[in-house]
């Protein structure tokens, strides 16, 4: 089969042409895509709400830490008023202030063990709580304000952003707005 001469001839001319129209060619109406960036870690230490629930829960293991240290302190005085009595007690007395003082001791690693557990589940069931929170408002600033996707930094992995794209000092105002 021959081809004719002048058949492909303009072909490189038409490509040309409608890969320069293509480049330019969007859609009418078309707009940036919104993607914004959101460091929940940060909005929880700055937000009001965040800074003021994680001061009560400090405040609450604090209190918790004085009875602790107070309930430590006696039981070291105890251990230091043995050691002072050791030589005139005789063995029974002194083996039973001995089982006194280890169950002291028993008893408070038990205490510290379940404060430490105590508090690390009220910290954790706080966090859910205002992750939960901050995330219904991070899903309502982005519907109002046109993003199409919002990322938290952390999670995410994000190696780069433009300043503009971290929205969570925006956040940190809807959050303590109450909004």
């Amino acid at each position: 089969m021959r081809m004719r001469r002048g058949t492909l001839r303009g072909l490189p001319l038409l490509v040309l042409a409608a890969l320069a129209v293509g480049v330019d060619a969007a859609p009418v109406g078309a707009q940036a895509v919104k993607i914004g960036l959101v460091d929940l870690q940060r909005v929880l230490l700055e937000s009001k709400k965040g800074k003021d629930a994680l001061a009560k829960l400090k405040t609450d293991r604090d209190a918790k830490q004085r009875d602790l240290d107070a309930q430590e302190k006696k039981v070291r005085q105890t251990e230091t008023d043995f050691e002072k009595q050791r030589s005139v007690l005789s063995e029974d007395a002194r083996r039973e202030k001995e089982k006194v003082m280890q169950k002291a001791r028993r008893d408070l690693a038990r205490i510290v063990d379940d404060l430490n557990r105590e508090f690390g589940e009220r910290e954790r069931d706080l966090r859910e709580r205002l992750v939960r929170e901050i995330t219904t408002v991070v899903r309502e600033y982005g519907k109002k304000n046109g993003y199409v996707l919002i990322l938290e930094v952390r999670a995410a992995g994000v190696m780069h952003s433009s300043e503009g794209a971290d929205i969570s000092k925006e956040v940190i105002a809807v959050y303590d707005a109450g909004k």
